[in-house]
């Protein structure tokens, strides 16, 4: 065999080229999650364009298709719109919010809140004062919710409102949107990303022009550590409010009962003792947790006494139930009364009814907090678990203070559960049934014992049932999301902390949804992807959330980029795990525009295995008839299907992949000799050449069984097409008898 002389022969003059790339025809997909062209639209004409058009180029390489304009006078006297409609790239993005359903939450505009609504709006009261409006308040006073009524109330219907999400490193006014008839609203309260600069607000001023022409607005909620006294001109564009004071704790609570339809149990709130649980002093958000706590105190009530109370209408102060009242003034005061007296001086044994609980009894009480109704072995595992951890450094190494004797001499597992507030009932089965006293008995414990954080957090974290139970991943999230940070979540992320990756997925899925860390829970994952120990944790994450039904465009790119960084980190565990992702996005058209996207970022970094490769599989499999979606006139031309198919092929890593996919592509187009016939000849350009010849041997010997129609070997039809007769002899393959 001569050096020079190829091993498969060139293709004849008289095979066409098969058009992989897509070209000339119809994009029913979208090119990316950024396009603004319809799903499903098709050009006019075949794709021409009216040859007095001409057309305005994106930047190379990013951006949306290239847009036609038939009318160069209306791009000239429409210029910033054009422009506008095309800066995509890196725009700040969110979910449209329905107007309705803003007006139908309740809001207290009472106090200094009324005060900072008026001085919001313009002298008539009808429209915001200004195109751009900062308001300025501390966290947790409420104050996006005062934005998003004041957008919803002040706008005109037509308007769209619009919550964005503030994905980036620093405030930049180039990435916020500029749209007609949109009413934007973001939050900056991320102490590393969000300190606005006075050049961010020179810039605003200029922007705020610019949403005044197309009768837009943008109200920017700053927490108020972050706000420094800048010097904003009166003419601008922009105006700023203060906002120094939450509503008044009662008013939210009462307003938050009556949206609950549950107005009869204002009558209970006024009843409470205010000596053991007041209501003043609380911030917006310990407001809402105080209404939560009174509705949970309701229905805990009604299920241990096993009554009916209707709430539904205004309760009268003779007819009040002394039980439940007695239940939510300790659901308002988080039980401390009685927690104080649980969690007295240390004894050694238990004292009767009410008094401070031993050790044991104190890791049961936390034991029927977390797991709330159990099999009582489990119950007690889950105790003995805790207190081990516990006393891990006592002296004898059992993890145990009281001896077996001292144990058996003193009260029964049954009797010890009945003393902490629990029921058994007849087959074992532990019933406490409390979530609002379980949470109470938990922030006590994290909130008081400074010392039992890290011993809770990994009693929690290393139980056999813990990737499964919502009860424990709410234990967690409600401990760890306490503070507004992302602290022990880091910690978590340790490895100093084994946790199990479901577990861990599960409550960074919490916290990713948390109005108050979201972002940062974001910005740890984008951290975490590069990371050996914590990658394939991040690719969970990622999939949890592109799977949910209504995840927003924001959430699904910033998904998109950690998944593509896990899939990038070199790490072997990651990318195979970043392809089921990406296999599960190719089943519906938003998450094949998203794989389009990476595919054209692969093709133009020129990077060998990583985001781009696992997306392209992936469209190997997206759903369609018998001839595979990838040699289908829908491809968009910028997927350059031959140059991918030959780059996998050609990469040991990937080509095992390719040719699983490759042969489940011939064999289901083998039913139709027609469609086998456009599938095989698309694929015989890609399958010439040295670099790939193992590969396409390889393909070949897997379509050893496959038969075209019941009579042609799709192996041997493959094998006379790409191989020189000359070289027959040298190379054999393994042919079907028949």
């Amino acid at each position: 065999m001569s050096d020079d002389r190829p091993l498969f022969p060139p293709r004849p003059p008289d095979e066409p080229e098969p058009p992989l790339k897509g070209a000339g025809g119809k994009a029913t997909w979208p090119t990316g999650p950024s396009s603004n062209a319809t799903e499903g639209a098709e050009v006019a004409d075949g794709g021409r364009a009216d040859p007095a058009a001409f057309v305005v180029p994106p930047v190379p390489g990013s951006g949306p298709a290239p847009i036609t304009v038939n009318r160069p006078e209306f791009f000239v006297n429409h210029a910033d719109k054009i422009i506008n409609e095309t800066r995509k790239q890196g725009i700040l993005e969110g979910p449209t919010l329905p107007r309705h359903r803003i007006k139908q939450e309740p809001i207290v505009r009472e106090g200094q809140w009324a005060e900072t609504w008026q001085q919001a709006l313009d002298p008539a009261g009808l429209h915001p004062r200004k195109h751009v409006l900062i308001i300025v308040a501390p966290r947790s006073y409420g104050s996006t919710t005062l934005a998003l009524h004041l957008l919803a109330r002040h706008t005109d219907e037509d308007t769209d409102i619009v919550k964005l999400d503030a994905d980036w490193k620093t405030p930049k006014v180039g990435r916020l949107p500029a749209e007609e008839h949109r009413a934007y609203q973001v939050d900056l309260k991320d102490p590393e990303r969000d300190r606005i600069s006075a050049d961010f607000l020179t810039m605003l001023e200029e922007h705020a022009g610019l949403l005044e022409k197309l009768g837009s607005y943008l109200v920017l909620n700053v927490a108020k550590d972050l706000w420094t006294d800048h010097y904003i001109p009166v003419q601008s564009g922009i105006h700023i409010v203060h906002l120094n004071e939450p509503p008044p704790a009662q008013s939210v609570v009462e307003a938050r009962l009556r949206a609950r339809k549950a107005p009869g149990l204002i009558a209970y709130l006024h009843s409470v003792d205010k000596t053991k649980a007041s209501l003043s002093g609380l911030d917006a958000v310990e407001a809402v947790r105080a209404a939560d706590s009174v509705v949970l105190a309701w229905r805990e009530h009604e299920r241990l006494t096993d009554s009916s109370l209707p709430m539904d209408v205004p309760s009268s102060w003779s007819a009040l139930d002394a039980g439940l009242a007695e239940r939510i003034t300790s659901a308002l005061s988080d039980w401390r009364d009685k927690l104080d007296m649980l969690f007295g001086e240390a004894v050694s044994v238990h004292g009767g009814k009410d008094t401070s609980l031993p050790l044991e009894d104190r890791c049961l009480l936390l034991a029927l907090a977390v797991r709330q109704s159990a099999p009582l072995p489990v119950v007690a595992k889950a105790a003995r678990d805790l207190q081990r951890i516990i006393c891990a450094d006592a002296a004898d190494g059992s993890g145990f203070a009281s001896t077996t004797s001292a144990a058996f001499a003193g009260r029964g597992l049954r009797r010890r559960v009945v003393d902490t507030g629990a029921g058994v009932g007849s087959h074992d089965e532990v019933v406490f049934d409390q979530p609002g006293y379980g949470r109470a008995v938990l922030t006590y414990v994290w909130d008081n014992y400074e010392v039992m954080r890290e011993p809770l957090l990994k009693w929690l974290t290393s139980g056999d049932d813990s990737e499964a139970n919502e009860h424990v991943v709410d234990a967690i999230a409600a401990l760890t999301l306490r503070h507004g940070n992302v602290d022990h979540l880091v910690q978590l992320g340790s490895p100093a902390y084994p946790v199990k990756k479901e577990l861990l997925s599960a409550l960074l899925i919490q916290a990713i949804q948390d109005e108050h860390i979201g972002r940062q829970v974001w910005g740890l994952l984008y951290g975490w992807a590069s990371l050996k120990e914590r990658a394939t944790t991040v690719v969970a994450v990622c999939r949890r959330v592109l799977n949910t039904a209504d995840v927003t465009s924001s959430h699904a790119r910033m998904a998109m980029v950690r998944l593509r960084r896990a899939a990038n980190s070199g790490h072997e565990s990651a990318w195979p795990e970043a392809l089921k992702a990406f296999v599960e996005q190719a089943q519906h058209p938003a998450g094949v525009a998203r794989l389009i996207t990476e595919v054209r970022t692969w093709q133009q970094s020129g990077r060998s295995r990583g985001a781009g490769t696992a997306a392209f599989l992936a469209l190997m499999s997206v759903p369609g008839s018998t001839t595979p979606w990838l040699l289908s006139d829908e491809v968009p031309s910028q997927v350059d299907v031959n140059r991918a198919l030959q780059d996998l092929l050609g990469n040991i890593d990937t080509a095992p992949d390719a040719i699983d996919r490759l042969t489940t592509w011939i064999k289901q187009s083998a039913t139709d000799p027609d469609t086998y016939a456009r599938v095989r000849d698309g694929l015989l350009p890609v399958l010439r050449g040295q670099k790939i010849f193992k590969a396409s041997v390889s393909l070949m010997q897997a379509l050893e069984h496959v038969s075209v129609d019941g009579d042609t070997n799709a192996a041997n039809d493959f094998w006379d097409r790409l191989v020189d007769p000359r070289v027959r002899t040298v190379i054999q393959l393994n042919r079907d008898p028949a």
